[in-house]
This record gives C-alpha cells, structure tokens and sequence, in this order.
C-alpha cells in the first residue's frame, strides 16, 4: 500500500491507514470485476467525523471490523489491486488529489479494466473528488468508478450509510451504475461551472449551511439542526425579501414552469427521492424541485418538521415538481449551496441556470 509522502495526521479516534489497511485486506480477496480493476486509490480527510467523532468512529470501526471478518472466508484474488492511500489537507485538496490520480492512470491498464476511486470524508470530501472527475471527457471519466464511504456526519451523498453497505458490495456479485449530475451556469461566463451530485439549494438552507460549515471548526457535530430554528428567525433580517423568477423545463425541452415568487428556499436535486441536513427528505419522492414561499415566523416553526420528514407536500406554501433544466432570475445577492458547500451568488450571476446531465459518472453497485 502506497501511504503517499505528503501525509498531515490529526489525531483521530479511527485512523485512516486502519481503514485502508481494511480495505486493502478486503480488496484482496474481492470477486468484484474480476481482472477488470487496474488501480484503487482512497482520498481520505482524516478531521472527518467519521474518524474524529468517537461514536461515529466506534460505528465504523467495528463494522470494518465486520466485513472484514466475511472476506476473510473468500479466496485471495488472482489479480491484485494496486492500492494507495492520500491525506488530505485542506480545502481543495482532495480535488488537487483526485486530479493527481487521472492523470497519473490516464493510460495504465487494459482499455476495458476500470480504476476505483473511493472517497473517506464528508460531503466536501466527495464533492471536490467528483468535480475532478466531471472535468475530463466522456470518454476517460468512463474509465473510472466512484465508491463514497460514510466518513461525514450526514453522509447524504455517500454510497451507503453504513460502512457495511458500502464496503460489502465488494464481497459478492456487483454492478456498475451511471448516476446524474447537475450543472450550474452563472451569468458571468468568466466564473467556473459549479456542480451538484445531490442537491443543490437557494435561500434559508443554503444560510443554514452557511452556519453549519462555520461551526464545525470549534463546535464539531451535526449542529444542522440548531441551526433550522435559528435560520427561522434570523433569516428574513439577514437576508431581506426578494422575488426569485423560476422557469422550469421537462427533458424535452418544454417549459412546464415559468412563474415569480417570494422564496424561503428553492431546492433542486439531480433526483427526486434525496436527502441533506443529515437526513432531511425535503424531496421525498420521484419530484427533483422544492419551492418554499415565504411565511411568517410562526409558521416557518409549525412547518420545518413537515417538510424535513418528507410531509411537506401537504403544505400549501410548498411546491414540488419534476424539472431537467431550471433557469433563475433575481436582482440581488442570494446564498446558494452545492453539496453542503456554500457559494454567495451576486446580482450579476443571474440569470443562473441548473441543468441535470443524466449517466454522468459511475459508481460501484450492489448487484440487483
């Protein structure tokens, strides 16, 4: 295993190296796409929750612990896996690391042979790794497939909750699956494209993750939920009323949407069925848009639980809806987040425009 040079440790309460030590025990024994696997690499953040938090890390370490102990029960595999483990840093290292990675596999491997990316962090974590990816053509993305490990505290955009479900697609059959991404253009060309690969947001929830990011440093945790009941009261004063225009389009181009309104927030996912916030099902069902209007304070209190168990389609200040392309206009600065990563978008960076690419990227499935 390929520790990597550039390696900066915290102290954390399950290390990186042990996990990838376990993976790489794991690996060795796998059935998975058998003499098809060139090269594995594993882009840890080793501040993460997962390894930091000590129930979080008790969690995985013991079911690590768990798949570890049922590949043993399989036979070494015939065509080893190439194996490398790197630390991230900072922010964007894990981008600059993954881009590392590409160009240093770019032509190692039989055409048809693929090289696993696995991510051990938050969603930041798995977010810079995926826009790495989603910069190289069709072609070369197509050589690679993406495994996100529950390493965060939310963990909505991994594959898989558990470690267990993550790591045990590699004791049995599996598949390769395509997934969306969502593009975000701003107006001003200049500025680079920004993506999504589960929900991206404007308003209220983007201010709570706003919050949420600033407090990890010195307040560690899922502190998402204190801030639903602050965002319900500083909000509006933070960031004052603002009509936002909405024109939705269908996959055929159809515009099934077009209409003005005083947005709290306004949510848009690659798919319907996702979550954020720690499990947060403000799109519970096969509908990919949520569009919050604006209420009093009273009622953003009576109505949070609602709609971030899934109820919200009850609510008549909520509507939901299927959208592939989503075009937004607004005269003023808004907060905006990708993945829980937080972006202040200007006046000038509208109209902004989300499209949702359909069979994006790949990531290894359990088989069906």
């Amino acid at each position: 295993m390929d520790i990597g040079k550039k390696a900066v440790y915290t102290r954390p309460t399950m290390h990186p190296k042990e996990l990838a030590e376990g993976i790489e025990y794991i690996l060795g024994r796998s059935p998975a796409l058998s003499g098809r696997i060139a090269s594995c690499i594993l882009i840890a953040n080793p501040r993460a929750g997962g390894f930091t938090r000590l129930s979080f890390a008790r969690r995985r370490h013991a079911e690590l612990k768990a798949v570890r102990s049922l590949a043993s029960a399989l036979p070494l595999r015939s065509d080893p896996i190439p194996f490398r483990l790197r630390l991230t840093d900072s922010q964007g290292h894990a981008a600059a690391l993954a881009q590392e990675y590409f160009e240093e596999t770019a032509s190692l491997g039989p055409r048809d042979s693929y090289h696993l990316v696995m991510t051990a962090g938050g969603d930041g974590t798995s977010l810079e790794t995926l826009v790495s990816l989603m910069q190289l053509p069709p072609e070369r993305r197509a050589r690679y497939i993406v495994l996100r490990l529950p390493f965060g505290t939310g963990n909505d955009g991994s594959d898989g909750r558990e470690l267990g479900a993550s790591l045990g697609r590699f004791l049995g059959p599996c598949e390769i699956a395509t997934m969306p991404a969502m593009s975000i253009r701003r107006a001003v060309a200049a500025k680079e494209t920004l993506w999504t690969f589960n929900i991206a947001s404007f308003g209220a929830d983007a201010f709570i993750a706003d919050m949420t990011n600033k407090l990890k440093t010195s307040f560690p945790g899922d502190s998402y939920k204190i801030w639903v009941d602050v965002a319900s009261v500083l909000y509006d004063m933070i960031w004052p009323s603002h009509p936002i225009g909405i024109k939705a389009y269908s996959g055929a181009g159809k515009l099934i949407k077009d209409f003005t309104r005083d947005c709290l927030l306004v949510a848009v996912g690659v798919s319907g069925r996702r979550q954020y916030g720690s499990n947060k099902a403000v799109l519970p069902d096969d509908d990919n848009v949520c569009v919050l209007s604006r209420m009093s304070l009273f009622r953003k209190l009576a109505v949070k639980g609602p709609i971030y168990t899934g109820k919200g389609r009850a609510l008549s200040e909520v509507e939901l809806f299927q959208a592939r392309r989503i075009v937004f206009e607004h005269d003023s600065a808004l907060l905006f987040q990708a993945d829980g990563e937080v972006w202040r978008f200007e006046a000038e960076d509208f109209p902004a425009e989300f499209e949702i690419l359909p069979d994006s990227y790949q990531v290894l499935a359990g088989a069906r």
